[in-house]
């Protein structure tokens, strides 16, 4: 029998801590700026949008993503701590997100950045809620950490 008070950890935990304060900080960056975007959507002033996260280890990602993005995009930083960088690309779709991500994940490893994860989520419709969008875009970046999925580019599409 276990002694009391004892709490067994769960391996299959969704987020932990640091990732639930994460989630939150995304929420209170994202969720207006996404709210304009929705807005475009549906008014026909836009048809897709793609969220980048995009973190490196070793080196200033904020400059290098301030040098490489469009004057449409806007980059958020989530949180010195977390090294994490968020991306919200109009007009885009999915491939030139992933040529996007590419070509940053790239320039991040010429400069000597070291523990580079990206991940695109391509967002073309309004109707799910602007946290799942968050969420799924933490969920999929998280995952490719817990993977190892270094100087890969990991792609998911909302329709």
């Amino acid at each position: 029998m276990a002694e009391s008070g004892t709490r067994t950890r769960r391996v299959d935990v969704a987020f932990n801590e640091k990732e639930i304060k994460l989630a939150v900080g995304m929420i209170d960056k994202l969720t207006t700026p996404i709210e304009v975007l929705y807005f475009l959507l549906d008014h026909r002033r836009l048809n897709s949008f793609v969220l980048i996260l995009v973190s490196a280890e070793d080196i200033d990602t904020s400059t290098i993503l301030e040098k490489e993005k469009r004057e449409t995009d806007l980059l958020f930083s989530l949180g010195e701590e977390y090294g994490l960088y968020a991306l919200l690309c109009q007009e885009t779709k999915v491939d030139g997100g992933y040529m996007f991500a590419k070509r940053v994940a790239s320039r991040l490893g010429e400069e000597k950045g070291s523990s580079i994860f990206c991940t695109v989520l391509e967002v073309r419709t309004t109707i799910y809620d602007i946290k799942q969008i968050i969420f799924r875009a933490l969920e999929t970046y998280i995952k490719a950490k817990q993977e190892g999925c270094e100087n890969e580019i990991i792609i998911k599409s909302i329709n």
